[in-house]
């Protein structure tokens, strides 16, 4: 038996407003939000990871020259045993407004004052990471 926790490759997307940050919510799950972006998959950089998910999860494209690599997080993954997750994490803009998608039930600006029962715990760890460096309050 491997005790080798599996590891989750992922990019995420990181839209500011108001010192505020975008999150989502599926449609099979009732309070946690997650940043956008998702699984890199086979073949796929994290740019191109980037695009393909924003576009799913919420209609719309990245705002050409405003991606900003802004750090790598690990932590275990949520719902999930032995598991973690790795994110690389962009700054950027979107070229219209967010619009939920199929697998999108919810969209809302979060801040470090979020109740930790709308977060995963990488989430939490990116929170403090952001708000330490004035992305958000």
């Amino acid at each position: 038996m491997n005790d080798k926790p599996i590891l989750i490759r992922k990019s995420a997307l990181a839209v500011f407003k108001n010192m505020q940050i975008l999150l989502t919510r599926e449609k099979d799950n009732d309070e946690v939000f997650y940043m956008l972006g998702g699984t890199i998959e086979f073949g796929e950089n994290e740019i191109d990871c980037l695009k393909r998910e924003i576009e799913e999860e919420v209609a719309t494209t990245i705002k050409e020259g405003t991606l900003k690599f802004l750090a790598v997080f690990e932590d275990v993954a949520h719902g999930r045993i032995n598991t973690r997750v790795n994110i690389k994490l962009y700054a950027g803009e979107l070229n219209s407004e967010p619009t939920p998608s199929q697998e999108v039930a919810e969209i809302r600006y979060f801040d470090s004052s979020t109740d930790a029962k709308h977060l995963t715990p990488i989430s939490i760890q990116m929170f403090r990471w952001l708000k330490n460096r004035g992305y958000i309050k």
